[in-house]
């Protein structure tokens, strides 16, 4: 068997493969990160991973 002719398509991908890195964008939008209004929420319901360092000791 031409194991490098039958398996053609995987090691094309390969070949290919930093033309399909993920860009690092943005995935917060720094406008949007922080609500005050739900930061009573998040301490409520413990979550306080979520909040600023400020925020958590009051």
């Amino acid at each position: 068997m031409d194991w490098p002719r039958f398996w053609s398509y995987y090691i094309q991908i390969w070949e290919n493969r930093y033309d399909y890195i993920p860009t690092r964008e943005s995935i917060i939008v720094p406008k949007l990160a922080c609500m005050p209004e739900y930061m009573l929420w998040f301490r409520i319901h413990g979550k306080p991973y979520l909040l600023s360092a400020e925020e958590r000791q009051g």
